[in-house]
């Protein structure tokens, strides 16, 4: 099983994306060998940008849905806790903490389009598009 990111689900829904082609590509390159999941986390991040909960659950139909369990949610808070950005740069968001640590936690390879802060989980593979 894979756990795709927000980021290349959000990029498979946006025709005019400039990651969709790459991301579609990626889906049904994974999905032929593997399993593929979200978490319930990229269910709130497509509720928070709008999308109607049938329009979720339309759209999520053929992903196995993870729950966010609590091994998970204390050890993204706390690699978030830990974790300084470089001056300058972007402050993480926490809701990217929640789906790589759910990833480490069932180590489960990680499909996603964002390469930054990936050093915090050093135990995940990341899969990139």
């Amino acid at each position: 099983m894979i756990l795709v990111d927000t980021s290349v689900i959000v990029a498979w829904l946006d025709a005019g994306h400039p990651e969709h082609a790459r991301c579609r590509r990626a889906l049904e390159q994974h999905a032929g060998a593997d399993r593929l999941a979200v978490s319930s986390v990229t269910y709130a991040e497509l509720a928070a940008g709008g999308r109607t909960r049938e329009a979720v659950d339309e759209d999520l139909r053929g992903f196995h849905r993870l729950d966010l369990g609590f091994d998970a949610a204390y050890r993204a808070g706390a690699a978030f806790c830990r974790f300084h950005p470089d001056k300058g740069g972007r402050r993480p968001v926490l809701p990217d903490f929640l789906i790589r640590a759910q990833a480490a936690t069932l180590e489960l390879p990680h499909l996603t389009n964002d390469r930054r802060r990936t050093s915090v989980f050093p135990d995940v593979q990341f899969i990139y598009p």
